[in-house]
């Protein structure tokens, strides 16, 4: 949630004029979409791992695809490079897709098995 936070600062200075002082390069709707994706990730792992005592295989997986996916957002937010042609001949375009797709598949995999173990909890 501090990702999201900081992004928000980021998003703000991101839309000043760009004579400004006060004016940070950046993408303003990459940044706007960082925010909220941080958000609600931190919310949701919050809201999930709250009161149930998880694996460390679930811990691992979730910080790693946080760390992929917010970390893919960035580097969106960062280039304007958005990461989700399949066949993109830009350098990184492809090292982007899979990082964001390994991310995504760790959060999937790291919810499931939370919301699997909370299920059996009752």
């Amino acid at each position: 949630m501090t990702v999201g936070a900081v992004a928000w600062l980021w998003e703000m200075l991101c839309l000043q004029a760009p004579s400004s002082p006060w004016h940070l390069a950046g993408m303003p709707l990459a940044v706007a979409r960082l925010a909220t994706h941080a958000w609600i990730t931190g919310l949701a792992v919050h809201a999930l791992a709250r009161g149930v005592a998880l694996p460390r295989w679930v811990l691992t997986v979730s910080i790693a695809g946080v760390a992929l996916s917010l970390g893919a957002q960035t580097v969106t937010a960062a280039t304007g490079m958005l990461g989700v042609q399949v066949r993109d001949l830009r350098a990184g375009s492809s090292v982007l897709l899979a990082a964001r797709t390994l991310g995504g598949a760790c959060l999937a995999a790291a919810f499931a098995a939370t919301a699997s173990q909370r299920w059996r909890r009752g």
